[in-house]
C-alpha cells in the first residue's frame, strides 16, 4: 500500500507538468508534433514490459484486439491529445487547461452510463457532474475570445478522453491497462504520423537543444514513465489508489504553473480547483471505500 501511494504521488507530479512544460515550446513546435513525439517516445517505455507480460501470462492478441486498440488510439491520441495541445498553445494560462482536463473523470460518468449498462446515475454522481460543470464554467472567461476558444478545446479534449476511458472499460478488460495502453500509444502514434504526412504537416524532431530536451522530458518522463508508474500504482494499491494521481493533479497545477511559466494564479483558479477536486471525489466515491 505504501508503494502504491509513492507511485501515485510520483505519477501526479509528472502528469501535472504536462501542460506547463509543453507551453514552453508551444510557439516553436506544432501541437501535432508534440503529441506525436511524446506518445511515440512514451510507447518505447511501455512496450517492452507489455511484451514481457504477454509472454508471461500467455495472452493471445487477436486481430480484433489490434483493431480496437487502433480505434482507441485514434480517439485518444489523434483527437483528444491533439485537442489538448492546441488548447495549451492558445491558452493564456496552461493551468486553466490542466484544471479543465482534470474534470474528465466526471464526464466519464455520462459515457459509462451509455456504454456500461451496470453504471447508474446516483446522487453522488449527479453532485459530481454539477460540481465538474461549475468548475469548468469558472475557468472560462467569457470576456476573452482567446480564453473561450482554448477552454472549448480543453472541454472537447476532456470529453473525448472520457469517451476513450469508457470504451476502454467496456472493450479492453481482457488485456489490462499496461498492454492496452502500450498498444494504443503505438498504434495512435503511427496513425497520427500517417495523417500528418498526408496533410504535409512538419513532424521533424526539433534541433534546438532546449526544444529537444523538453520533448524528451515529455516523452520519457511525463508519458512513458508517468503511465508506467500509474500502472505500478494500480498493481500495488488498486485502481482507487492510482486515481490519486488525477485527484492531486488539479491541486498542484496552479503552483507548478507559477513555478514553470511564472503565471500568478487568480482567485477563480483556486475556486475551480476546489470544484473539480470535489467532483472527482464524488465521481469515484464508493460506500465501502
Amino acid at each position: 500500500m505504501k508503494k502504491g501511494i509513492i507511485y501515485a504521488l510520483i505519477t501526479a507530479i509528472l502528469f501535472v507538468t504536462l501542460e506547463p512544460v509543453s507551453k514552453l515550446v508551444a510557439n516553436d513546435i506544432s501541437p501535432f508534433a508534440i503529441t506525436f513525439w511524446r506518445f511515440l517516445i512514451g510507447s518505447f517505455i511501455l512496450v517492452p514490459p507489455a511484451i514481457a507480460k504477454i509472454k508471461k501470462e500467455k495472452i493471445h492478441i487477436t486481430l480484433k484486439d489490434i483493431g480496437l486498440m487502433t480505434a482507441l488510439g485514434i480517439l485518444f491520441i489523434c483527437i483528444s491529445m491533439v485537442l489538448l495541445q492546441v488548447a495549451v498553445k492558445k491558452a493564456d494560462s496552461p493551468s486553466l487547461i490542466a484544471i479543465i482536463f482534470s474534470s474528465n473523470s466526471v464526464f466519464t460518468i455520462l459515457f459509462a452510463m451509455i456504454f456500461i449498462k451496470e453504471e447508474r446515475l446516483t446522487k453522488n454522481k449527479l453532485i459530481a457532474l454539477i460540481l465538474g460543470i461549475l468548475g469548468v464554467i469558472i475557468c472560462a472567461d467569457f470576456s476573452s475570445g482567446t480564453n473561450l476558444g482554448s477552454v472549448t478545446l480543453a472541454i472537447l479534449a476532456a470529453l473525448s478522453f472520457s469517451l476513450y476511458t469508457a470504451l476502454s472499460q467496456k472493450y479492453m478488460k481482457k488485456l489490462g491497462g499496461l498492454i492496452q495502453s502500450s498498444g494504443v500509444f503505438l498504434s495512435g502514434s503511427i496513425v497520427l504520423l500517417m495523417m500528418l504526412l498526408i496533410l504535409k504537416i512538419d513532424v521533424s524532431m526539433p534541433v534546438k537543444m532546449y526544444d529537444l530536451t523538453i520533448m524528451l522530458y515529455l516523452g520519457l518522463f511525463v508519458t512513458g514513465t508517468g503511465y508506467a508508474l500509474y500502472f505500478k500504482a494500480i498493481e500495488k494499491g488498486g485502481a482507487i489508489m492510482a486515481s490519486l494521481a488525477f485527484f492531486i493533479k488539479p491541486i498542484l497545477t496552479p503552483f507548478v504553473t507559477f513555478f514553470i511559466n511564472e503565471i500568478v494564479p487568480d482567485v477563480k483558479v483556486f475556486i475551480a480547483v476546489a470544484c473539480i477536486v470535489a467532483a472527482s471525489y464524488f465521481s469515484a466515491y464508493r460506500k465501502n471505500n
